[in-house]
């Protein structure tokens, strides 16, 4: 049954344009990247929030995706956001 599952899976997100990628199972990291973004994700946005319509789930995606890729501070960056760690790589540079 996993199997359909999964075939089914890459039928949708084809529809959607989005090419589905399995992470090999001897990857000890897999996809903890993603796994991590989608956990923040729906604790910031999908878990608080009680959309009236799709356009407004839309809107908060949208926003969240740009807070998330420029001001939310990652453990991965020192707890920096991408842009004040871009910011403090180009002063090291110039420096």
């Amino acid at each position: 049954m996993k199997g359909n599952n999964l075939i089914v899976e890459k039928k949708q997100a084809a529809l959607l344009g989005i090419n589905h990628i399995t992470t090999s199972y001897n990857n000890p990291k897999g996809n903890a990247d993603t796994e991590r973004f989608m956990r923040t994700f729906k604790e910031e946005i999908i878990y608080p929030n009680e959309f009236d319509s799709l356009e407004e789930a839309k809107k908060a995606v949208e926003d969240f995706i740009t807070f998330y890729n420029q001001d939310y501070p990652h453990s991965a960056l020192g707890y920096l956001s991408p842009i004040d760690f871009e910011k403090q790589l180009t002063y090291k540079n110039v420096v």
